[in-house]
């Protein structure tokens, strides 16, 4: 290849005619000078396509440690929901003495009726107004209240774990607001055995009911509210879901009971 000069005549109105020669070299310095650019462009791809995968990296592994520590949470408080039952007071009443037998007793001179001392009546009284809980038991929950009412029930399968949806619906004006507690429980069979547990978690008494009441989730809605329970399913054979719905003094104002159709899968 012969070195041939390039010669590059600028003409101007005001001025004489210049002529500027250009050599070879400065062709190969703008070749040099894309390969150096090209070159750039491709190390820094290649420097962002390693940043890329650097971050995916990171997302899975904060993905992974967030999906452990909601096991972790999910066995923790299945464990609280166990040492809850077991420690759970049991009211048996003790087994009845055998009968002694008795000698009939002489007959004596009838008397005149007395009136029943202060203290008995007291003691009559206070007998009238306790009740046991076998008592209670009997006594029908409501089912149905003129100031709050619970509604849309959804229930959905999250991994291992049992989310139920429902409104806190206020049925009084929205100017005057339905404050209460509200406790749910999740009835099932646990290895053929009945198990019964809480959102929140709380100590449940024999007859099914919380403790205090006012350790439940406490709710005020002018209109509807929606709330969210979570339940762990381990090995759990889901039966029925209730809700207790208690006032602003702990008085049970609602019971609402849903069976749980195990043949229908939850959403």
């Amino acid at each position: 290849m012969s070195s041939r000069k390039i010669d590059i005549l600028l003409v101007r109105k005001d001025a004489p005619v210049q002529t500027m020669r250009l050599g070879p070299w400065l062709l190969y310095f703008f070749m040099l000078l894309m390969i150096l650019t090209l070159a750039a462009l491709a190390g820094g791809g290649y420097l962002l396509y390693q940043q890329n995968l650097a971050l995916n990296e990171i997302v899975k592994d904060n993905r992974r440690l967030r999906l452990a520590a909601q096991n972790l949470e999910t066995i923790v408080r299945d464990l609280q929901d166990r040492a809850f039952l077991t420690n759970m007071p049991s009211e048996s009443a003790p087994p009845p003495s055998p009968p002694r037998a008795q000698t009939p007793p002489a007959p004596k001179p009838p008397a005149a009726p007395e009136k029943p001392a202060a203290s008995e009546v007291s003691d009559k009284e206070n007998d009238s107004a306790t009740t046991s809980p076998a008592a209670q038991a009997l006594e029908p929950w409501p089912t149905t209240s003129d100031w709050v009412d619970v509604r849309n029930v959804k229930r959905k399968k999250s991994g291992r774990e049992l989310l139920v949806y429902f409104d806190m619906v206020n049925k009084k004006d929205s100017k005057h607001p339905a404050a209460g507690y509200v406790t749910v429980l999740l009835r099932s069979q646990r290895q053929g055995a009945p198990w019964v547990e809480a959102w929140p978690p709380a100590r449940l008494t024999p007859l099914g009911s919380p403790e205090n009441p006012k350790k439940g989730a406490s709710f005020s809605v002018q209109r509807h509210r929606r709330l969210r329970a979570r339940f762990a399913l381990v090995d759990k054979e889901v039966e029925a879901i209730e809700f207790l719905v208690y006032d602003s003094q702990g008085e049970l104002a609602l019971f609402m009971r849903e069976a749980v159709d195990p043949k229908k899968s939850d959403r």
